[in-house]
């Protein structure tokens, strides 16, 4: 495997080769929606939940799972379709996605782990999912998607600032780009 740390305007980036992205986005889902929620879920009390077994208003909470799951992996197709040979992974990728779940929201990725994590709050009835969910939300609105933003006005310049005109932040679109 061709890995390579890339340090462009004081940025650390890794290049990897196309066929490894799938490999290294499936193992970062598991370990950030799947394995941290679990883990920390152990640190207070599960509630709705007897003998280790969920009550069925917690099972509801896997329809949020299921359903964010879904909508990440539909966003992580698109990228992987605008991968090229190979590709350097950093905050903000080397190419502008507008298509697919992007078409609704400028952030479909950070909204479909968000949904994950309050899904796994309600599957797991506990309050240090909640204050973790708490947690990711505040560092995305006010730390993350800034800085992202910031840096795909940077490389993308007039293209960026329409998208972000006609797209939300978080979701819906604000007025039809065609018009």
């Amino acid at each position: 495997m061709n890995l390579q740390l890339i340090p462009p305007r004081g940025r650390c980036e890794i290049k990897l080769p196309r066929w490894a992205i799938p490999i290294v986005w499936t193992f970062l889902v598991l370990v950030i929606l799947i394995v941290l929620p679990w883990t920390i879920s152990k640190l207070g009390h599960q509630y709705g939940w007897h003998q280790s077994v969920p009550s069925k208003w917690n099972l509801i909470g896997l329809i949020a799972v299921v359903i964010g799951l879904s909508t990440y992996i539909w966003c992580l197709v698109f990228h992987f379709k605008s991968y090229r040979e190979s590709v350097r992974i950093g905050f903000s990728p080397p190419y502008l996605v507008v298509e697919g779940p992007y078409r609704y929201s400028r952030n479909p990725m950070y909204v479909s782990g968000l949904l994950v994590w309050c899904g796994w709050m309600i599957f797991y009835g506990n309050e240090t999912v909640f204050i973790g969910l708490a947690l990711l939300w505040s560092a995305f609105t006010f730390r993350v998607i800034p800085n992202e933003e910031r840096q795909l006005e940077t490389l993308f310049g007039d293209e960026y600032r329409a998208y972000k005109k006609s797209v939300g932040r978080w979701c819906g679109r604000i007025r039809n780009a065609a018009h």
